[in-house]
């Protein structure tokens, strides 16, 4: 019977190279180090030469090469039994050499004679997963399951293996990179046991020995000073319960001030599932699965705090802390501009009247008025933003904020009057809202100038307002 085999396709060839070792020396078969072609000698080629003709591709029927004559020499007539073998395993590139390719090969045939009682495993490598033995009293369905599950874990005890190696390869001192080798060994000896369990359709007992080989691997590779996705994984996990513990007191401080949470409560109780998912995936090894989930999860909780109108005790004392901060900043530079001469007597007036409102947000901390707090500690800030604006000459400057302020100012007069005309029926209100409306994107478009630093056009624009304001008033 043939089969295809491709070393990259399924989890049996990287097993197998992984453990391919512990599975030469546990069956007394051949362990290849190299790629054997014609004019190669050593024992490694006695060997080969045995296998073939065991396996009825006879090196030769009689004399030198025939079997109990096999010789060191790799000449023509084992390089023509080695491709007749390749051709019978459908093996690609079939040339006579035996690599890698043809090792992994050989390999899975080794396993396939110590299982042959399933004679489903020949057609392992040619199907995406191996065959399920049906064992009495176990459903294929359940029986399924579990190689699913046995399936994944030794995927990633594999992948993990595979990394130690690579960490403990980069270890410089000798001695301990002697002892780190001594406990790959090890890992890879559990890893075929699982392997052997996984062939015998145990997937329980596979998965449970993968699951050990797993962390085993994982404790190499952070011996070896390397980062496991396991320690990412479950430093993620704790960082993203913390943050679902304050969502849901964010939500229970929302309750109390009635305040509005959106879709938080939708957006907690779909967190939590990804997160359970997570815990779940890491308790079975699945750790970059486990990592996705919870970044998704903490996606979704950072979605919720945004829903929640809320000021918090942490907000308010973080908002204070920022305005503390920026107050010393500013008083820095302000002091510096004065070193070097330059006229700061209005930016020291406004820095003192946001020194003013710090206190009065510290006070409000004091009475627990999260929300007042908040809101004079930005006040503070604004100042003292207007206040470095203030220094030396900036008359331009100043002119345009002066100017964009005032007219806000009229806004909002103007704003309070047409409101109290709709209330009372005037036919001019309609029109006067479009006029109203129509100043207040000219001062939006003001602010815009503000942050781009042009004074003139900011200043332009107040005016353009000021004027459709005064027309607003002028239908009522």
């Amino acid at each position: 019977m043939t089969h295809a085999f491709s070393i990259r396709t399924f989890i049996i060839a990287a097993i197998l190279l992984v453990c391919a070792p512990f599975i030469a020396s546990a069956n007394n078969e051949c362990s290849f180090g190299r790629s054997l072609s014609v004019g190669d000698t050593g024992e490694d080629v006695r060997c080969l030469q045995v296998f073939l003709n065991d396996s009825g591709f006879d090196v030769a029927e009689s004399g030198v090469g025939s079997a109990g004559n096999e010789t060191t020499q790799y000449g023509g007539l084992t390089e023509a039994a080695v491709l007749r073998w390749q051709e019978s395993k459908n093996i690609a590139g079939a040339n006579g050499v035996f690599g890698p390719v043809s090792q992994a090969g050989y390999l899975l045939d080794v396993l396939l004679q110590l299982e042959q009682k399933q004679a489903a495993l020949v057609t392992a490598a040619t199907v995406t997963s191996p065959a399920i033995p049906v064992t009495a009293g176990v459903s294929t369905a359940a029986s399924k399951g579990g190689q699913t599950q046995a399936t994944k874990v030794l995927e990633n005890a594999v992948q993990m293996i595979a990394d130690a190696e690579e960490q403990v390869e980069d270890e410089n001192d000798a001695d301990d990179r002697a002892d780190l080798e001594d406990d790959l060994r090890d890992v890879r000896l559990d890893l075929f046991e699982a392997l052997l369990a996984y062939f015998d359709g145990d997937y329980d007992e596979a998965a449970e020995l993968g699951a050990e080989a797993l962390a085993d691997a994982t404790d190499v590779l952070e011996d070896a000073g390397g980062e496991s996705a396991r320690n990412e994984a479950e430093e993620l996990i704790e960082d993203v319960q913390d943050l679902l513990e304050d969502v849901e007191d964010l939500l229970e401080e929302a309750d109390d001030q009635n305040a509005d949470i959106g879709d938080a409560e939708e957006l907690l109780e779909d967190a939590r599932d990804l997160l359970d998912n997570a815990q779940d995936e890491f308790d079975d090894g699945e750790y970059r699965q486990a990592t996705s989930d919870a970044l998704d999860a903490e996606e979704l909780l950072e979605e919720a705090i945004d829903e929640i109108d809320v000021v918090t005790e942490k907000d308010a004392n973080r908002d204070v802390q920022d305005a503390i901060d920026e107050y010393q900043r500013a008083e820095e530079e302000i002091n510096d501009a004065e070193d070097d001469g330059e006229d700061v007597d209005e930016a020291e007036d406004i820095l003192n009247d946001a020194e003013r409102e710090i206190k009065r947000a510290e006070a409000a901390l004091d009475d627990e008025d999260w929300d007042d707090a908040s809101a004079l500690a930005r006040k503070a800030e604004k100042l003292m933003d207007q206040a470095i604006d203030s220094i030396g000459d900036n008359d331009d400057k100043n002119d345009a904020i002066e100017a964009v302020d005032d007219a806000w100012d009229e806004y909002r007069d103007a704003d309070d009057e047409i409101d109290e005309a709709e209330d009372d029926g005037d036919r001019g209100a309609d029109d006067a809202r479009d006029l109203l409306d129509e100043a207040k994107d000219k001062l939006d478009d003001a602010e815009d100038e503000l942050d781009d630093e042009d004074w003139e056009e900011a200043e332009e624009l107040a005016d353009d307002a000021e004027d459709l304001i005064d027309e607003a008033l002028d239908e009522l």
